[in-house]
């Protein structure tokens, strides 16, 4: 009996290995930062479930932001990365960006369990 149990327990570990090793980012991923610069490292408490349209997030460090795309992902107090890019309204309308008022804007990524969203900071 305690043998199976061993069997088993390897078994589950060694997907756990294989699995979480398969979803890591890579060096393809990280084009998405550029430009970015990393302002933060913090946690989620708690559970974390992915991102959905418009469902906010509160980070231990206080931060809120609010995804503006989805993605489930589910892990237990993840490790979260703050990244930040301003842009002045004349960068962004040399991207066709109207910009929101005269003051330079700035664009957040939250890295999450290997994840990069897009997201819009509340607080």
């Amino acid at each position: 009996m305690k043998r199976i149990l061993f069997i088993k327990l390897i078994c589950t570990l060694s997907i756990l290995v294989v699995t979480s090793a398969s979803f890591a980012l890579d060096a393809d991923d990280l084009d998405e930062l550029l430009g970015y610069t990393m302002i933060s490292s913090t946690h989620f408490s708690g559970e974390f479930e992915g991102a959905d349209f418009d469902k906010s997030v509160k980070l231990d460090n206080g931060m809120v932001f609010w995804f503006t795309g989805y993605n489930y992902n589910f892990s237990f107090r993840p490790a979260v990365a703050v990244f930040a890019k301003s842009m002045t309204p004349e960068e962004l309308r040399k991207y066709g960006i109207k910009p929101p008022s005269n003051k330079p804007f700035t664009f957040y990524k939250l890295v999450i369990d290997d994840e990069i969203y897009d997201v819009i900071r509340v607080r």
